[in-house]
């Protein structure tokens, strides 16, 4: 997986995900999930990170964010899980490592495939079979990109909505909640690794950009993951991943 202290980059969205260690399911109360949930959202104001998707599970979490400053982007990832874990550690007497260091990233290009990304975070207890419908899952952004929640969000719906070039928001719950009812219907549930196992997921164009980006690093694999009903997609990875120590902030807590 892409290490999110050397692949962060400025004025692109990147899907950001931290496991918990050993992927144990240390989130697995409500407790846990409201609270991470609740310093996401400090976090995010705090910081001014424009967040387009999230979802909180058991063993892990999935943060979809638009990254204009990298230093935001560390301090919002570091504040929820710092508390949570300080939390886990004084009420159970936890004394191994909460979270899995650093957490990972992949670039998403903009448009329909970063709406096909923030499909497959919402859907993500659909897939492990805890829930059958998003919106049974409080701790994902389902019900704030539908218009189901309207206060305390941590969605930046006014910039998602331009990202994705729709003309308002009541668009933009259209088109997403068609989109998980369409794949509901048609059962694309299948885990798709590259969303969270990639360098980065676009065009051609955009994939070559990325490498562009990143050409002093190690050479990289770049493989098709189109399919019928989302041709033309692209995904590339690195074919060596080097990763030693790297004490950047956005890995650091």
């Amino acid at each position: 997986m892409p290490r999110a202290s050397r692949y962060l980059v400025e004025g692109y969205t990147s899907h950001l995900t931290h496991r918990c260690h050993d992927r144990r399911f240390l989130l697995k109360f409500k407790k846990e999930r409201d609270a991470y949930r609740e310093w996401l959202r400090v976090g995010v104001k705090r910081h001014g990170l424009s967040v387009y998707g999230y979802c909180i599970t058991s063993n892990h979490i999935h943060v979809v964010a638009h990254v204009d400053d990298r230093e935001a982007v560390a301090r919002v990832m570091q504040l929820p899980s710092g508390v949570v874990a300080k939390a886990l550690n004084k009420r159970k007497r936890h004394e191994d490592s909460v979270w899995e260091h650093p957490y990972h990233c992949t670039m998403i290009e903009d448009g329909h495939h970063l709406l096909r990304c923030l499909r497959y975070v919402d859907l993500n207890m659909v897939r492990a079979g805890v829930v059958k419908h998003p919106r049974e899952w409080h701790w994902c952004s389902y019900d704030e990109r539908t218009g189901q929640r309207q206060r305390y969000r941590i969605v930046d719906l006014e910039r998602l909505v331009q990202r994705l070039a729709l003309p308002d928001a009541d668009s933009l719950f259209r088109l997403h909640d068609h989109g998980i009812r369409d794949q509901l219907q048609r059962r694309e549930l299948s885990r798709q690794e590259h969303w969270t196992e990639a360098l980065a997921v676009g065009s051609q164009g955009f994939i070559t950009k990325a490498e562009s980006l990143h050409r002093r690093r190690r050479q990289f694999t770049r493989y098709s993951v189109g399919t019928e009903s989302a041709p033309e997609t692209w995904a590339v990875r690195e074919t060596r991943p080097d990763y030693d120590a790297d004490s950047n902030a956005e890995s650091a807590f």
